[in-house]
């Protein structure tokens, strides 16, 4: 049943026992007061204890911990006095949120003190009296323990967190080949055809891709190691050629035989998206290995494509040519990926740790990214700043109302809901209402058990529940969030009344005052397109520096796939930025044209020089080296000089007449292949005119239009 599990599913069940060990544990050698005081440090140490290899537990749980146990003295400290607290709120919010300077990896330990903060609070109403300084140690206890638990359950589920890693990858890499079978096929409506639409299921995939590479490349290196990573650099190779089978098939057209031509094109890669999900299965359940044949499928494509009738003379031939050989090649890849999965003997690998350590996300937290975020402009010192003012204000509020309870509750409410950007804080506040709804529905169910251990269990079921769906499905955090929340009272004392309508009223006022504040110091995605566009500009001018290349050896290789994974993330913030941007006020709003220009334009030139690459490492034999040395480095040094915003030298590349570029080597009977290289190279050329236009349109000021 365990291996049924996901890896979140899998970490959350970790999380809840890790929870319930500690409270065991502290429990039994210290009493039960220590033990309760120990459970809210290891849910406060467990926020950051994500799915990761062991080696990075530690430096993500203790800072966690620690944070905890200071947060916790420190409103021991200040009890009773409510304009202390109400600095406090604030001071601890502030330096939290600006943990946020580290990247994604720092957001789960950003809510940590929030969190400390919500719980020491609520000491006295759930566990008794001790003094600041007695609580606070037994919150750090906990927390050094439940980070003990986390690194143990790290080390013994390693070998299936970075098989389900794989088999994430696998399955995000068999979407993307059915939608992109989709598209040639022309079977997707106007909204799904749109280049935004492909560009989010490309983010997903390098996400998946991402947790895949910080699994397996930080593993000892071992047989079965080497497998794995060997799957995830051809999961990636894969990706590229995906990306450059966009080019040229619009040109199919859309008559009797193109359409014919899309269908077996399109069939081939369903095919090939069927054995990447059996290749998923064989990694989950132990399924049998797919069995593949790339020899086969090649001479069935061929032989349907020869029987397509067309009219004699038409120069699409060639074109189809071109295209039946790019889906040769993935279909070759994935046949290898199959084959190395199936060998258990160990095959020598050149990538060695120190090789693959430059594609795993960045780990550590140098004082030096804080450097950057230390002035107002900056997203991240204006979010905490805004989160600052929105939760001490919530607590002052809290205490001021009627039902001064449980003021920690509308600050919590705030905190939760309160994203850096509109469109998350959208998101959190309608999926806080319904989970919190929800949850006080089941709360109603629960209250006529009185059997505590019961009660327990469910606690912390609810525990794993909320860590394992925080980032994926919200509403059902907030509802197991809800239930922890409720349940504590009725632990203490079963005959409790839960506090029902004061969790929905906080909730329903958190959710507000959160959309209030989120206008507040606001960070518009328009006022980070300068900075993108610099880094997109940069990172693709690197790549293309790097991949308009004749023969690049081992560490200009290296240097290709580095420039690579820079240049997709550097795509995937901007595509991030448009989607947000389109819940923002129209005054501010990013125009959604040129967002899809940029982004059409940045990717076309991707899968140009990813196209490029393949035919000068897999057809070297079949290019003219004297035609393609002296021209690589032309096209290299026009692209980079465009997109550094050089001003363009030599001659304008679509004033080049299609018979020097090349436009179909028909004369040649596809013998030679350097037109088609060189008709690449003009593109290149073209498409990084056209996204510097684009890119350099969207930064613009934007005209006000008259009212």
């Amino acid at each position: 049943m365990l291996r049924r599990l996901e890896a979140t599913h899998l970490n959350g069940l970790g999380v809840a026992l890790g929870v319930a060990t500690t409270h065991l544990v502290i429990s039994a050698l210290f009493g039960e007061t220590a033990g309760l005081a120990a459970v809210g440090g290891a849910v406060c140490a467990s926020l950051p204890d994500v799915p990761n290899p062991p080696q990075r537990v530690l430096p993500r749980v203790l800072p966690a911990a620690f944070a905890a146990a200071l947060v916790t003295l420190l409103v021991g400290l200040v009890d009773g006095s409510l304009a202390l607290t109400v600095a406090l709120v604030a001071l601890v919010t502030f330096l939290s949120l600006m943990t946020l300077a580290w990247g994604a990896r720092a957001g789960p330990m950003s809510f940590s003190p929030v969190l400390a903060m919500v719980f020491a609070m609520a000491w006295d109403r759930t566990a008794g009296s001790t003094s600041p300084v007695e609580h606070a140690l037994w919150v750090g206890l906990g927390g050094c323990v439940y980070a003990g638990w986390a690194r143990g359950a790290a080390v013994v589920l390693r070998h299936r967190l970075r098989e389900l890693a794989l088999v994430e990858a696998l399955r995000a890499s068999e979407r993307r080949v059915r939608s992109r079978a989709q598209r040639i096929a022309l079977a997707v409506g106007a909204n799904e055809a749109r280049i935004r639409a492909s560009i989010a299921d490309d983010v997903v995939l390098a996400d998946a891709l991402q947790a895949a590479r910080d699994q397996v490349f930080a593993a000892r290196r071992s047989p079965r190691s080497r497998r794995q990573t060997d799957l995830v650099l051809g999961l990636i190779e894969l990706r590229d050629l995906l990306l450059a089978s966009r080019l040229d098939t619009e040109l199919l057209g859309q008559d009797f035989p193109g359409r014919q031509w899309r269908a077996a094109l399109a069939d081939s890669l369903r095919l090939l998206a069927d054995v990447l999900g059996a290749l998923a299965d064989t990694l989950a359940s132990g399924a049998p290995l797919p069995e593949v044949s790339a020899e086969a499928w090649r001479s069935q494509l061929a032989d349907r494509l020869a029987a397509i009738r067309v009219p004699a003379g038409d120069s699409r031939s060639h074109l189809v040519s071109a295209l039946e050989s790019r889906v040769g090649h993935m279909l070759d890849d994935v046949c290898a990926m199959v084959a190395r999965q199936a060998r258990r003997d160990d095959v020598d690998s050149p990538w060695t740790p120190q090789r693959l350590a430059p594609f795993m996300s960045p780990e550590g937290w140098p004082l030096a990214a804080l450097r950057p975020h230390l002035r107002l402009q900056s997203s991240v010192m204006r979010h905490a700043l805004r989160s600052a003012l929105a939760l001490s204000f919530a607590y002052a509020l809290g205490a001021a109302l009627p039902w001064a309870a449980h003021p920690f509750w509308l600050m919590l409410s705030v905190a939760v809901v309160l994203r850096g950007n509109l469109e998350q804080t959208l998101a959190r506040r309608n999926n806080r209402i319904i989970g919190t709804v929800q949850g006080c529905l089941l709360v109603l169910l629960l209250a006529h058990v009185e059997w505590v251990p019961a009660l327990s269990v469910i606690f912390i079921a609810a525990v794993g529940t909320a860590h394992a769906y925080v980032n994926r499905r919200y509403r059902v955090a907030a509802t197991a969030a809800t239930l922890m929340a409720l349940l504590q009272p009725l632990m203490l004392d079963p005959t409790s009344s839960p506090a029902i309508g004061e969790r929905l009223a906080d909730t329903f006022i958190g959710a507000g005052l959160a959309w209030l504040f989120s206008f507040v110091l606001p960070s518009w995605e328009r006022a980070a397109v300068p900075r993108l566009g610099t880094q997109l500009r940069g990172a693709l001018a690197r790549h293309a520096a790097s991949m308009l290349r004749w023969a690049p050896d081992a560490d200009a290789q290296l240097a290709q796939r580095v420039s690579r994974q820079q240049a997709y993330s550097a795509l995937a913030a901007l595509a991030g930025a448009g989607q947000r941007t389109r819940v923002e006020p129209e005054r501010v709003r990013l125009p959604d044209a040129q967002i899809e220009a940029a982004l059409s334009h940045g990717y076309r030139l991707m899968a140009l020089l990813g196209a490029v690459q393949q035919q000068v490492q897999r057809r070297a034999g079949r290019l003219d080296a004297s035609k393609a040395e002296t021209a690589l480095p032309m096209a290299l040094k026009a692209c980079v000089d465009v997109l550094n915003g050089e001003p363009a030298t030599g001659t304008d590349p679509a004033e080049i007449p299609d018979a020097d570029a090349g436009a179909w080597p028909e004369h040649l009977g596809q013998q030679d292949l350097t037109p088609w290289l060189l008709r690449r190279l003009r593109l290149c050329r073209i498409e990084a005119r056209e996204f510097v236009t684009a890119l350099d349109g969207l930064s613009a000021p934007r005209p006000v239009s008259p009212r």
